[in-house]
């Protein structure tokens, strides 16, 4: 039961995602802007790389790779992460879904999160950003929840 409810809730963040920046005409792009994000673990030994594309200026697609350290295993993730962005004047805040695969040894399995960060302008082309990531890993009929926390440094291009 619990399992389709989080489904369903999912589901739904998905369509807000994708339909509210698309129904504002005021979202334009300003820019277009790319980003590669290199990113390291706070918690435990953690990597990942990110690429940040701008549909509009509120909106992101990410696709991202990751490893990291779960139970004495190294799982890899690949996902694409779907982020709205929230611009104030020295920060950006962010929230977002992320679906994707986790791969570890020869098991792979579907995995969804939640994600949520801030990136901070350092330079012209380059900022800080912090996010926090919370999925559930799915085996079966169970689940294994993962966080991870990771501040990293976000190229533009």
């Amino acid at each position: 039961m619990k399992q389709r409810s989080l489904a369903g809730w999912v589901l739904a963040a998905v369509v807000v995602l994708l339909v509210l920046p698309a129904a504002s005409p005021a979202l334009q792009a300003q820019g277009g802007s790319i980003g590669l994000d290199v990113a390291l673990g706070a918690a435990s030994f953690h990597r990942g790389f990110y690429v940040n594309i701008h549909l509009i200026y509120t909106f992101q697609l990410t696709p991202t790779a990751e490893l990291y350290k779960l139970g004495g295993r190294n799982p890899t993730d690949m996902a694409i992460a779907f982020k709205l962005i929230l611009p104030l004047s020295r920060l950006d805040l962010y929230a977002g879904v992320v679906p994707g695969l986790t791969a570890v040894g020869d098991l792979t399995a579907a995995h969804v999160g939640l994600l949520g960060g801030a990136s901070f302008p350092l330079v012209s082309n380059l900022d800080l950003f912090v996010q926090g990531r919370y999925k559930w890993l799915f085996q079966g009929e169970s689940y294994i929840r993962v966080l991870n926390a990771n501040p990293g440094i976000l190229f533009n291009f």
